[in-house]
């Protein structure tokens, strides 16, 4: 079973939308057993089996600024949603992991402010600085769980 998962999905031919990837990849990079990361084009039903072997999976997206530049990292239910394409919503990816495997992991949606969608695979700087945060906000994610764990062990 994979302790926390990092799915990062979006087009990385479309400038900032890549920042979903992008983090993933990072992640992957780390090399450390206590987290993965898959970078993906979009999300699909072939995921929910990596879902169901996963404890926490935080999903990475990039969206359109809303006048705020920060990253949002938000707790996830299964829920309904639409089913395919890069729009789809990781909600229904969770109820399809537990429908289909009967289980699903604690999800987080991190999502990056993106300022560029055009073709071109350079992030811009408010991707990029994005991307940074979401690095730390996983890695403080993955350091929480190592401590959850650590004291679970502890009274066991």
């Amino acid at each position: 079973m994979t302790p926390l998962l990092v799915i990062g999905y979006g087009n990385e031919l479309r400038g900032d939308d890549a920042s979903g990837p992008c983090v993933a990849r990072r992640v992957a990079d780390w090399g450390r057993p206590e987290v993965d990361g898959l970078a993906v084009h979009q999300l699909t039903p072939e995921l929910a089996a990596a879902l169901a072997g996963a404890e926490v999976v935080v999903f990475v997206d990039a969206r359109v600024e809303d006048g705020g530049r920060e990253v949002c990292l938000r707790r996830l239910e299964a829920g309904p949603g639409t089913v395919m394409g890069h729009t789809s919503d990781p909600r229904w990816l969770l109820a399809l992991a537990e429908a289909l495997h009967g289980r699903r992991p604690e999800a987080w949606l991190a999502t990056i402010p993106a300022a560029d969608f055009g073709l071109g695979g350079r992030l811009s700087a408010t991707a990029t600085a994005g991307v940074a945060v979401a690095l730390r906000q996983i890695d403080r994610l993955v350091h929480a769980r190592n401590r959850e764990l650590a004291a679970d062990a502890d009274f066991a």
